[in-house]
């Protein structure tokens, strides 16, 4: 069995309707192709996904006993992981209420509870959360008093949220303060999401969530502008299970109208096309039609499909922007603005001393953490490292495509 057909394998036992393909496909299936297709649900970070699809709606599959031992105790890990993982939001969202912070829990915190109904459905690597940038100090202080620690290697790498915060044998926390970074940030107003959010509740503690439009052009959004589409096909379900969840609710037109006021159309057309045609996504005929158009323009979804299905290391664009460019100047000057992000992208975080100037001693952090992050890629590609030109090839891919989401639509 080829590669391909596994991926289509795979999709198929994992969308809510299936086409027909993963149920006759089974008896074909030899003990290599069984281990290829948990490498690639592993890939992706859909096993217990695939275990909780095969078990309700394949139940009289044959399926070999070590294979379904495999998938239940990722399904198992992936519960207790998640278990943990909640419990420690509920103390920090209980803290939050109490000092009158209103916060909006984003992504795998909202969806696994609210949108799957099943937390050992959808993994997640932290817990991101979204405050008001006048409660981001106090949030920090809060996070600081129960024991958590901002990555400073992470200093400056996002522009939309805070280092992740640490604290040993738990879940890391980000805290954003915008749901997208620039240039999109600057159309999102943060207020007016807080006031179309909803209640919802974990743990028992009352929170907020974004409302339905709001919540799907941020999964579209961190799907195409934030991860460029090289997240695998998990978020393509997020997708698809979100737009299941809230059939009859979601106001589509609301959803068109603030993609264009937000300037990501492209991205949020690319992504649901993406989404329909992989994760089985529920998407209205009117709305399909405007997909096919962005559809054509600059094979994007090609692309976008060779980056969601294809292993490769992750290579940082700005780095293969660096090594693309012949002139000494422009290098110099993307190294700069790469190393030295503007100074609001750093003030949003908490410096221990207090001391204004402190600030730029965050600069530092960043430095360090750039030379530690990167020094071993850009060393092999100086070496012109055969593998390594290759990941940069495909890095570069990812760099075109995202210039293409990033322009103005």
């Amino acid at each position: 069995m080829d590669r391909s057909r596994i991926d289509e394998l795979l999709l198929s036992l994992l969308r809510r309707n299936p086409d027909g393909t993963g149920i006759t496909g089974e008896a074909e299936l030899s003990s290599v192709d069984w281990d290829d297709l948990l490498c690639k649900s592993a890939q992706h970070n859909v096993t217990p996904l695939l275990y909780h699809r095969l078990t309700t709606f394949h139940p009289g599959t044959a399926i070999p006993a070590n294979v379904m031992e495999r998938l239940r105790q990722a399904y198992l890990q992936s519960s207790g992981r998640n278990m943990k993982l909640y419990h420690e939001l509920g103390k920090i969202l209980g803290i939050l209420r109490q000092q009158c912070i209103p916060v909006i829990a984003l992504k795998g915190a909202h969806l696994a509870i609210v949108v799957y109904r099943n937390i050992a459905l959808r993994p997640m690597g932290d817990i991101d959360l979204l405050v008001k940038q006048t409660d981001l100090l106090k949030v920090q202080d809060i996070l600081v008093e129960q024991g958590y620690s901002p990555s400073k290697e992470e200093t400056g790498c996002a522009q939309e949220h805070l280092p992740s915060y640490r604290k040993k044998d738990s879940i890391p926390i980000e805290i954003h303060f915008n749901i997208v970074a620039p240039p999109f940030s600057d159309r999102v107003d943060v207020e007016k999401l807080f006031a179309r959010a909803q209640t919802c509740f974990i743990e028992g503690i009352e929170a907020l969530s974004l409302c339905h439009e709001d919540l799907l052009l941020h999964l579209c959004m961190h799907a195409g502008v934030h991860h460029v589409f090289d997240n695998g096909i998990m978020p393509l379900f997020d997708i698809s299970m979100a737009i299941e969840h809230y059939e009859g609710k979601l106001d589509w037109e609301q959803v068109l109208s603030r993609s264009r006021e937000w300037g990501v159309s492209k991205c949020v057309y690319l992504t649901l096309f993406l989404a329909k045609r992989f994760a089985g996504a529920s998407i209205p005929e009117r709305i399909t039609k405007d997909l096919d158009v962005y559809n054509d323009s600059f094979h994007a979804a090609a692309r976008a499909e060779e980056l969601i299905f294809r292993k490769a290391a992750s290579i940082s664009p700005n780095i293969v922007k660096l090594f693309n460019d012949d002139r000494l100047l422009s290098k110099l000057i993307h190294a700069i603005k790469c190393a030295f992000p503007p100074k609001r992208t750093l003030v949003n975080m908490r410096t221990q001393t207090g001391n204004p100037l402190s600030v730029y001693l965050l600069y530092f952090f960043r430095l360090k953490g750039l030379l530690k992050r990167h020094h071993q890629t850009v060393w092999r590609l100086f070496l012109r490292d055969k593998e390594m030109s290759t990941f940069a090839i495909f890095a570069n891919k990812k760099s075109t495509l995202k210039d293409w989401l990033l322009r103005r639509n």
